[in-house]
Formats: C-alpha cells, sequence, structure tokens
C-alpha cells in the first residue's frame, strides 16, 4: 500500500506527537472530512502492518495515537522507502518536473522525468502540460530539441522567479515533508556540499537587519533564504541576471542596496563566486519587496514613498466609506497599513513573487471585509497600473480585520497570554483580535516573532503560536491565524484544561478563604461575598462552548417600518433628520445619533455620498446606537450635500451599526443591489414599498 502526501505527513504529526491526535484537528488542519481522516488512518495502517509494526491505537474514542514501538521504527523506516512506496500527487510531481528543468546543467529527457516521479510516460506528458501553463504564466517556453532535450527558454529573472517558487512551496509547506528529502540533493552545488541547509543563508540576511533597521518576519527571512539558494544554483550553472538599467538606478539609490551589498561580500566570501551589481540589483528588489514586523527608517523626502503615503490614507478613506465605518486612531492605521503596503508595492513593481496559505480562510471566515478590501484598494492599482491578487488583497484585509477588531476591545482582564507569529504583523493582529474577543479575560500583552520570544522572558499565563513551539514550562497552543468556530472551541476547552490542571502549589479555595477572614473581621453579608470570591476563583472563561451570532441580513434591515418616500426635504440637514426618523420612533438609535451624523458632514465634508445620488449617512456606535438597524428614504426631488452635480442625492439610506463588524453582510448585499443600473432605476420609480421590498429579498440571500 503506497503512502501519498497527506497520509505521509498524517503518519508525522503522529510520530511526533506527545497526546492523542484527535479526528477534529487532523480535519481542521488539512481541510478534510472525518470520512477522508478515517480511509488515510485506514491506509497508514495497511503501511504499518505491511512492514510488520503495530497500527495506530485509539483511547475511549477520544483521539488516536501510535504505539512507542512503531514510533521509534518508521523514521528510519519513511528514509528508507523506495521511490514506488511513495506516491507524488500531481502537484509534487510539477514541482519536481520544474525544479529539474531549472536546476540540471545537462539535457532533460522524457525518460529522466519518469524516473524522477515513478509514473507512466502518459501521466509525464500531461504532467509537462501542466509545467508548460505555469511557465507561460513567467513569460517563459518549454521547447523540445531531439539532442538537447527540454530546454526552458524567456528571461533569467522569470526562471529565478518560477524556481522560487516551486522551492518555497515545498520548504514552506509542513504537508510535504517527504518531498524536502527528494528536493534537496537537486539543488546542491558541484562539489557536493549542499544550498539546502538554509541556517547559513538566514544568518547572512538577519545581519543585515540593523542595516536596514527593520525587524524582517520569521516567514520572510525562510524566503529570503530560500532566494539566495536559487541565486546560488543558476549562479553554478554560468545563468546571469541582466537588469534594465533604469531600474538599477532607482534600486541602487536605497538602502536595501547598501544591504544587498553586504550579502553579496558574504555571498562572495562563503561560496567563491563573483556576484556582478546586476545580480546585487535582483537581490535589491527582493528586500524591498520583505514584509517586516517593525521599521525604524524614516521615509519622508522620497517622492514615491510620499506618493505611497497618500495611496494609504486614500485607500483608509475608500475603506471607511464603503464599511461605513470611522477609525478612532486614523494616524496610527495609516503607519501601520504604509508599513505593510511598502513592500507590496516593490512586490508588485519588480515581479517578487509571495504567497499567502491563509487567503482562502480570509475570503471565508471574513468575506465582507475582503470584499470591501478589494473596493478600496484601487488608488494602489492606479499607481501600479495593474489589479492587486487576492493573496496581497488577503494581506491587506487581515489588516483592516485586526484594526476593526482592535477598536472594540475593553474590559477587565485575569491573566495573560502572547501571541508568537512568524507571518507578521496582519496575521498576527488579526489572531490577536480574535482572541480578545473569545478569551475576554485574558490580557493578550502582545504578539512577537518566534525570534523574539526565544530571546527574551516573558510574564504570561498562555502561549498562542501559530507554528509549533516548545516551552519548559509555559503551557503552549498551536492555533491557525484565521479562527474557525471550530478552532475557538478548541481554544476554550484548552484554556479550561490548562486552569484546572494543579499547580505545585494548590491554591487556596473560596470556602477557605472565607474561613480565615471570619477569624480576623466581621462579614455582614456572607452570601454575597461566597458568590464574589466563586466568580473570582471561576475560569476565565464563562462557558465552554460559543454563541453563534449571525449578523443580519438586508431584508431583517430594510423592510415596510423603515422605508419611507418622500417628494423633497429643505436641505441635506433634514433629509438626514427624515431618513433617521423610523430607527429613532423604534428606538434604535436616540437623538444624538442624528445629531452625530449631522456633524460628521460639516466637519468632513459629503464623503457619505457614496455614488451619484447615493447617501449612507451614519456616525459611531457609541454616538446613539441602541441596536443595529437601517432605514431608506426615497426623494423625489434631489437635495444638495454640497454645490457639486455629483453630491446631489434622491436616495438615502441611514446605517446604525453597534460595531465594526454586525452590519457588514447587510451593507454587502446593500452595495450588490445598488451596483446595478436597473435596480436604481427601480428603486428612483417605486409606487409602493412593496417594490423595494421584493427587491431588497432577491439581494438578501
Amino acid at each position: 500500500m503506497p503512502l501519498d502526501e497527506r497520509s505521509t505527513f498524517l503518519l508525522t504529526k503522529l510520530i511526533h506527537a506527545t497526546d492523542l491526535v484527535t479526528v477534529d484537528q487532523i480535519m481542521e488542519q488539512l481541510g478534510i472530512s472525518k470520512r477522508t481522516v478515517h480511509y488515510d488512518l485506514q491506509k497508514i495502517n495497511d503501511w504499518l502492518e505491511e512492514n510488520n509494526l503495530p497500527i495506530t491505537q485509539t483511547k475511549q474514542g477520544l483521539g488516536y495515537y501510535l504505539p512507542e514501538e512503531t514510533k521509534q521504527a518508521v523514521p528510519d523506516l519513511m528514509k528508507e522507502l523506495n521511490e514506488w512506496q511513495y506516491h507524488y500527487s500531481q502537484m509534487e510531481r510539477v514541482t519536481l518536473i520544474g525544479v529539474e528543468l531549472l536546476t540540471k546543467n545537462q539535457p532533460v529527457f522524457m525518460q529522466d522525468f519518469i524516473q524522477r516521479t515513478q509514473v507512466s510516460r502518459g501521466t509525464v506528458s500531461k504532467d509537462l502540460k501542466l509545467v508548460k501553463k505555469l511557465l507561460k504564466e513567467e513569460d517563459l517556453a518549454l521547447q523540445f530539441e531531439r539532442s538537447e532535450g527540454y530546454i526552458v527558454e524567456g528571461k533569467e529573472e522569470n526562471k529565478r522567479r518560477i524556481l522560487s517558487r516551486f522551492i518555497t512551496e515545498v520548504l514552506t509547506n509542513e504537508q510535504l515533508t517527504e518531498m524536502t528529502n527528494i528536493l534537496y540533493p537537486m539543488i546542491q552545488n558541484d562539489e557536493g556540499s549542499t544550498y539546502s541547509n538554509l541556517f547559513p543563508m538566514k544568518q547572512i540576511i538577519m545581519n543585515i537587519e540593523p542595516v536596514l533597521k527593520v525587524e524582517l518576519t520569521d516567514e520572510t527571512i525562510q524566503v529570503l533564504a530560500i532566494q539566495l539558494v536559487v541565486l546560488l544554483q543558476r549562479l553554478k550553472g554560468e545563468h546571469r541576471i541582466q537588469l534594465d538599467p533604469d531600474e538599477k538606478q532607482a534600486v541602487s539609490l536605497t538602502i536595501e542596496f547598501e544591504a544587498a551589498k553586504r550579502i553579496a561580500a558574504e555571498l562572495e566570501h562563503q561560496f567563491k563566486l563573483s556576484l556582478s551589481v546586476d545580480e546585487i540589483c535582483f537581490i535589491t528588489m527582493q528586500l524591498l519587496g520583505s514584509r517586516v514586523n517593525y521599521s525604524e527608517v524614516s521615509t519622508v523626502g522620497n517622492l514615491e514613498i510620499e506618493k505611497l503615503r497618500k495611496v494609504v490614507s486614500e485607500i483608509i478613506h475608500e475603506f471607511q466609506v464603503y464599511a461605513c465605518i470611522l477609525f478612532e486612531q486614523r494616524e496610527e492605521l495609516e503607519e501601520a497599513l504604509f508599513l505593510h503596503l511598502k513592500p507590496t508595492y516593490y512586490r508588485l513593481k519588480y515581479n517578487v513573487p509571495t504567497t499567502n496559505e491563509l487567503t482562502a480562510s480570509v475570503r471565508e471566515e471574513y468575506p465582507e471585509v475582503f470584499s470591501i478590501t478589494k473596493r478600496a484598494v484601487w488608488p494602489i492599482e492606479l499607481m501600479l497600473s495593474q489589479k492587486l491578487p487576492n493573496d496581497e488583497l488577503a494581506y491587506l484585509a487581515m489588516h483592516f480585520g485586526a484594526w476593526m477588531q482592535k477598536e472594540e476591545i475593553s474590559g477587565v482582564t485575569f491573566g495573560k497570554a502572547i501571541i508568537v507569529c512568524e507571518k507578521g504583523i496582519g496575521t498576527s493582529n488579526i489572531l490577536r483580535g480574535q482572541l480578545e474577543k473569545l478569551l475576554t479575560n485574558v490580557e493578550v500583552i502582545g504578539t512577537v516573532s518566534r525570534r523574539q520570544f526565544l530571546n527574551n522572558h516573558y510574564e504570561v499565563d498562555y502561549i498562542f503560536s501559530t507554528s509549533p513551539l516548545q516551552h519548559e514550562s509555559l503551557p503552549v497552543l498551536t492555533v491557525s491565524p484565521i479562527l474557525t468556530q471550530q478552532g475557538k472551541e478548541k481554544i476554550l476547552h484548552w484554556i479550561e484544561e490548562v486552569q484546572s490542571t494543579p499547580n505545585d502549589q494548590t491554591a487556596p479555595t473560596p470556602d477557605v478563604i472565607m474561613e480565615i477572614m471570619k477569624k480576623y473581621g466581621t462579614i455582614t453579608n456572607e452570601k454575597e461575598l461566597k458568590n464574589e470570591l466563586n466568580q473570582l476563583f471561576a475560569p476565565t472563561t464563562a462557558t465552554s462552548s460559543i454563541e453563534r451570532f449571525e449578523k443580519p441580513m438586508l431584508n431583517d434591515l430594510l423592510h415596510e417600518e423603515t422605508i419611507q418616500f418622500a417628494s423633497h426635504t429643505e436641505n441635506w440637514r433634514e433629509a438626514i433628520k427624515t431618513a433617521a426618523l423610523p430607527l429613532l420612533t423604534k428606538e434604535q438609535i436616540s437623538s444624538t445619533y442624528i445629531d452625530a451624523m449631522i456633524k460628521n458632514v460639516e466637519d468632513l465634508g459629503p464623503y457619505v455620498v457614496i455614488a451619484p445620488g447615493i447617501a449612507i449617512p451614519h456616525a459611531r456606535p457609541e454616538e446613539g446606537v441602541n441596536t443595529v438597524g437601517m432605514s431608506l428614504l426615497r426623494l423625489d426631488e434631489s437635495v444638495s450635500f454640497s454645490s457639486k452635480d455629483k453630491h446631489q442625492v434622491k436616495l438615502l439610506i441611514v446605517l446604525a451599526a453597534v460595531d465594526n463588524e454586525t452590519h457588514l453582510k447587510a451593507l454587502a448585499q446593500l452595495s450588490d443591489l445598488l451596483s446595478e443600473e436597473e435596480n436604481l432605476d427601480l428603486i428612483y420609480g417605486a409606487k409602493e414599498k412593496k417594490d423595494i421590498i421584493k427587491l431588497v429579498s432577491k439581494y438578501s440571500n
């Protein structure tokens, strides 16, 4: 029975597990069904039986584990696997073929691919079609010549980019453990020493952080180290890069160029080779596109950077308009977003590849935030003259999502936690926001990189880490940066388990404290005191389950009672008052909220006019919102929010939001409705409320 990619990963997980591995954990980590989990476990058991080893065991139906004999024997056995015993997926085969094409310095033929992947000629032919497609995306072509075999033709920088993609996919994907052993020998030099040990490369990169005055993310250091491996691999085959003179001139003026020169000097010293200015500029481009945890560099004065700062401000403005929220700490948000958007800009400008394994999770768990981000980023897309890919959009959405959660956090805390995250600011902050909402009595004191955590001491009670981490005395839980409902339940159960585990020194109970207090004083209300002591000593999470809160849909908010028609209003102030009247009557808002909406327009201008003829007045939740609500006013005659034609409004939708998120689903449905011209014609021409209600219902799903 052959082991495939997923079952090999699961077997490796069972070998290293110090506790039971549950089906739910496997389902969450691999994104597969319960049926598939049992199927993979059966494949593992068949393979173990073939090798005369004890199979997986289960304990009271709670989870699975491997007998100690199996744990000891399997690692050596897996190293000795014959090629035919490991079944490569198509993605793995394509990766192997791609790396073979771009690292071999002699002709590569069909037979080489067959031998490497251990599949039939027909299967390899199908795989080559996919390889050709991937190469074409990088403006590269796969050619075949009878004497030379298969050859990749195109610009050297494009070859490096796709080779980096192939290698990064393997070395950063923990499910491809077996592939790593195959890949290492393919990227070694002629003398037999390998570049695959990334530690020296990582050290070279970390040494230039003081020059850049930044702290690079742990994940970025890993990817940059791979980039250096690729560079050395290509130079080994005398494949030199040639950049556009204007590009070289631009990047040579940056601080990253000085850091790249230091990297080049170290590579020349360690590997006895010479790097041209073009190669140094190529390294500079990778550094410019690198994500950071923080930066001390002042970038005032650079025209390109100043333009980027204005773009950041415009994006935040657009996001606020589309989300109908107002960020309180605007300047702080601008600085944080600029720190992220700067490398994003350079990655796209210089075609530096990036991947975001959280993109699918962000789109699933935060669909409205992702959608609003996609609409709000047009200023950076205009600056770059290209659309942002979904992976970059997801990173930006994570920043906005984290900030929206951050502004809602408050309350008294008991117990402290720290987040260890190697993926950067946006990822760690969105996890922090989720944890603070979930564990209301646990103070998250900060988010740190893996390097920071290992080099410092933190006074905390809990550690949450986005990658496996061991600590000699503190409890550690590995979590996904984007928490699903199942993930949240796991955290709550873990917290309760940690709190219920007895310490070396047993804590006093409420009853013991009561008896001591009686000895030395008079208690006037024993029952109430005992209740408070019981609450103080209770677990920090009040419940072991999470209430599933559904965001209201558009037809929950816009209905017979909240839709109005009017011929005209005296001015825009009266229009807002009239439009808000249904919400005021139902006591969903107070009169102070109406005053706040009017003041916002007076202070900020007609920002509430989101499109010609349409305005969505709103203010902050704390300015008078009792429950989430929305009301619609359709006017026969336009009202002026300014002297400009684009600020003449016939349709007002007042939004009352209780926080930064609850209203987003209904708002997204409203945006979809208003984006169709025929829908606006129907609203403007409607004679009865039911005509609009029918339209609202159509978009409420």
